[in-house]
């Protein structure tokens, strides 16, 4: 849990300009081909919601709030590399792994079963979305969204209307809000970093 509550702001940056809709079916097979293309997909899905509230930042944040997100940014990726390199984050980080892997292997028939129906036409692709997140909804730890809209989504939500409205005072007043969430986030990389060493 941990783990990710101190990657809640690279995520936050990620999706800052994105709608909250989920794709209508995720193919949650594990394997390594598949969990590679996954994660370069999304690496560089990242990269362009990045670059897209980098740009948010230059067009419209004040000089003095544009110098500080770009240093509190640089020091959150700085942060996260540290982390990330740390022995107890890569042990935990195994260890989810394995898990994953352990719940696939015991939920495999059930999953291979829904994407047969689906090919078989004797499920619509929503139905098996619906069983798939059955599946993996006793996997998943559905409480860590608990909260979040005045949290991230909140913000998420205000800088997107701003920036639709061009609004430039609501942009600032979201960007402020994303920074002191960003500045807090950084404390709690720290204080894993220094646990995990």
């Amino acid at each position: 849990m941990k783990l990710r509550s101190s990657l809640i702001a690279p995520i936050l940056a990620a999706t800052i300009l994105t709608p909250a809709s989920g794709s209508a079916v995720m193919n949650h097979s594990n394997t390594s081909n598949k969990s590679a293309t996954h994660e370069t997909a999304e690496h560089h899905h990242k990269g362009n919601h990045e670059k897209e509230l980098t740009n948010v930042i230059n067009q419209y944040a004040s000089s003095d709030l544009k110098t500080k997100l770009t240093q509190d940014l640089a020091t959150h990726k700085n942060l996260e590399q540290q982390l990330h390199k740390t022995a107890g984050f890569q042990k935990q980080e195994a260890q989810e792994k394995a898990q994953r892997k352990a719940f696939y292997e015991a939920h495999k028939q059930e999953i291979d079963s829904i994407k047969q129906q689906v090919k078989d036409g004797k499920l619509t692709k929503e139905q098996a979305h619906k069983q798939l997140e059955v599946i993996f909804g006793k996997h998943e730890d559905k409480d860590h969204d608990k909260g979040k809209e005045q949290g991230e989504r909140g913000i998420q939500k205000e800088l997107k209307a701003a920036v639709q409205k061009k609004d430039k005072t609501a942009i600032n007043a979201a960007l402020e809000k994303f920074d002191q969430q960003l500045q807090n986030s950084n404390q709690k990389l720290q204080q894993e970093i220094n646990a995990n060493k």
